[in-house]
């Protein structure tokens, strides 16, 4: 590898590690306020937040690596168009296709990456995820009990008035839904004056005695089954040691191998045909996906001439926010049995292949303004267009007006 190719490859990886680390930290942004949310009612909630984060860190590299190959070589192209150092490696002999290289090289890095991230880290990351959400849905009251607030755990919610003398606190609201073999049959609303949390130390089970409390027992249409009064009563936390199912209900929690071996439905019986091919297929497309992208992201970088132009940064995010839809699209379509599941990923895929060829060719071998120039020229024409309309426009009213 020649010492542009090094300059080429450095500067590239400074920026697509840089807009990985940025586009991740974006994308936890939304998610962490959701976690907050659901690790407020936890004894550990630094602990479980932690937890959270770490599982998701695969989905979010997954959806980023994408946008971070396309951008950062985009950048990294138009930077070195701007500085007329592409004009001087041009003029030198070193042709386009040979600056390429040092990109594809990082494609294929970053592709045999995604496999493994889509194909193994994404489904047991997602898994964990979800473990973890239970687990924390599923600990003891301990933390239910604020003042002036309900909170939900589990099939009860509670609600506390304030803080009394003691460790006592009251009034002591809980609405519980009964069910019986997964249907809700009523519900069961107790209320007491006062309550107090303690920990048994041999279980170390939550256990919330009330005090002078009435229980309530509604079923059917709004029918009451049952009035007891009582002077001392407890409740026993929703501690659930039992371990959370077992991963594979969804074909997002299962890793490529597993979804290629139950591509004809005999190992997951609880996943359907097209469901299971849909995704593997999502994945390989995401992978080749990558392989394809720095023949159009050095396309849409280069600027010739002392009129430079960035409508390459915006075009490429437009373009790739639409082609994840799209594929999404065809996963969808091809899940629920409407075409192949082939049918709704290769056909995207081998679309954006030859506009890649397309746009690389016309780029590389052929002489003339970059094919995105056009473009810049035209979005221009537009703006000083209106500036002029809006200028003769004020100069009427002006005029009127005198």
């Amino acid at each position: 590898m020649g010492r542009l190719n090094q300059y080429l490859l450095k500067r590239s990886l400074i920026n697509i590690g840089g807009l990985i680390i940025f586009a991740i930290v974006v994308l936890l942004l939304e998610r962490l306020l959701r976690i907050f949310e659901i690790v407020s009612n936890s004894s550990n909630p630094a602990g479980d937040a932690s937890s959270m984060v770490i599982n998701l860190l695969p989905h979010y590299l997954g959806m980023a690596l994408p946008m971070a190959l396309l951008l950062g070589i985009t950048i990294t192209i138009d930077r070195f168009s701007k500085s007329s150092e592409l004009t001087a490696a041009l003029g030198a002999g070193v042709s386009l296709p040979q600056m390429t290289r040092p990109f594809m090289f990082i494609a294929a890095v970053l592709a045999v990456i995604t496999l493994f991230v889509e194909g193994y880290m994404q489904p047991v990351g997602r898994y964990n995820y979800r473990q973890v959400v239970h687990v924390v849905k599923q600990q003891s009251f301990t933390a239910a009990l604020r003042e002036g607030t309900f909170t939900e755990v589990g099939n009860r919610t509670f609600f506390a008035g304030t803080e009394k003398a003691g460790s006592a606190i009251g009034p002591i609201f809980i609405y519980e839904k009964l069910k019986e073999n997964g249907e809700q049959t009523g519900v069961r609303i107790t209320t007491a004056d006062e309550g107090r949390l303690i920990v048994r130390e041999a279980s170390n089970e939550p256990v919330l005695q009330l005090a002078e409390g009435q229980s309530y027992q509604i079923v059917g249409e709004r029918q009451l089954d049952g009035d007891l009064s009582f002077s001392s009563g407890a409740v026993t936390g929703s501690v659930d040691d039992n371990m959370f199912r077992m991963r594979g209900d969804d074909e997002r929690e299962m890793t490529s191998i597993e979804l290629f071996q139950n591509r004809r439905g005999e190992i997951f019986d609880s996943i359907d045909t097209n469901t299971n091919n849909a995704a593997l297929h999502l994945r390989l497309g995401r992978a080749v996906l990558l392989l394809i992208l720095p023949f159009i992201a050095v396309p849409f970088g280069l600027n010739y001439g002392r009129n430079p132009s960035s409508a390459g940064i915006f075009i490429g995010v437009v373009m790739l926010v639409s082609l994840q839809k799209a594929l999404e699209l065809g996963q969808s379509l091809g899940a629920s049995g409407t075409i192949p599941p082939w049918a709704g990923i290769w056909p995207t895929i081998i679309a954006v292949g030859l506009f890649a060829a397309w746009i690389f060719r016309k780029s590389a071998y052929k002489m003339g303004q970059p094919p995105l120039t056009a473009i810049s020229f035209y979005l221009n024409g537009l703006q000083e267009g209106l500036k002029t309309r809006i200028k003769r426009v004020g100069t009427i009213i002006r005029g009127d007006t005198a």
